[in-house]
């Protein structure tokens, strides 16, 4: 935490401010939650029983900008479809994540193809998000040996989440450190590390109340070594526990969710 210059009146002043004003609220004894209940709240934060949303996507690098509107289902942790529907040269374009892996989709073409897990760490459609980002074939719980600890910023008491990867998991990072707000566990940023480097931030904002769940509908990825790019997703619709039909997270649901307009 950072110091915080104060004029000196005298020195009872002083001493009550650094009492009023400098110590935290809480103490590092304070009860931390169960890792298990973190990692189990993060991996469910934008999921339930089943979801639909709708979503824009806005990409800007230091050649060129774009935006993406899209539509995402999801069932449990392991199934989920995303579909863009604008601008219109893409739309169509779709990826989905089921029981036999991840697919790609491209309607000109009438052509499915499977992502290797070699390909998880690419950039989705050319933005700073991975395929494992928007698909979230990573796990919190089952891939991921996580610590809490509690901080402090900006005068809050946080809850610091600090991931390395479990022997033989699938993940690109060699550290993950998530801070949430103290109370509810919202994250407000995720950083990304590689080694000793940090390579880039992910920012949560906005947040809405969605069936009784606050939830970050906005999220701002920045790439550290590419100054002044960024990959901006926001929420423009979602709702949770929906009725989807089972064929959706097919092959032929997937065909059929690309080419409907």
């Amino acid at each position: 935490m950072q110091g915080v210059g104060l004029f000196r009146p005298s020195v009872l002043a002083c001493a009550v401010l650094a009492t009023s004003v400098m110590l935290p609220s809480f103490t590092a004894a304070d009860e931390l939650p169960t890792v298990e209940e973190v990692t189990r709240h993060l991996d469910r934060l934008y999921r339930a029983e089943s979801s639909h949303a709708r979503l824009r996507m806005e990409i800007v690098t230091s050649r060129w900008e774009r935006t993406l509107e899209m539509e995402a289902w999801t069932q449990g942790l392991d199934l989920a479809l995303m579909v863009i529907r604008s601008p219109a040269r893409e739309a169509g374009t779709a990826t989905l994540r089921n029981n036999d892996g991840l697919w790609n989709y491209a309607p000109r073409a009438d052509r499915l193809m499977r992502i290797p897990a070699g390909m998880m760490s690419d950039g989705w459609m050319g933005s700073h998000f991975s395929n494992d980002d928007m698909m979230r074939e990573s796990s919190w719980e089952r891939d991921y040996a996580t610590t809490l600890r509690w901080d402090e910023e900006h005068g809050n008491r946080v809850l610091v989440a600090e991931s390395t990867p479990r022997p033989g998991a699938p993940v690109l990072w060699s550290r993950v450190v998530t801070v949430m707000q103290g109370d509810g566990w919202l994250p407000l940023r995720t950083e990304f590390w590689d080694g000793e480097v940090k390579r880039r931030t992910m920012a949560y904002s906005r947040v809405q109340e969605i069936q009784g769940r606050p939830i970050p509908m906005r999220m701002e990825l920045t790439p550290h070594d590419l100054p002044g790019e960024r990959t901006v997703v926001e929420y423009t619709s979602l709702a949770f526990d929906v009725a989807l039909d089972a064929s959706l997270f097919t092959q032929r649901g997937l065909r059929r969710e690309a080419q409907r307009r």
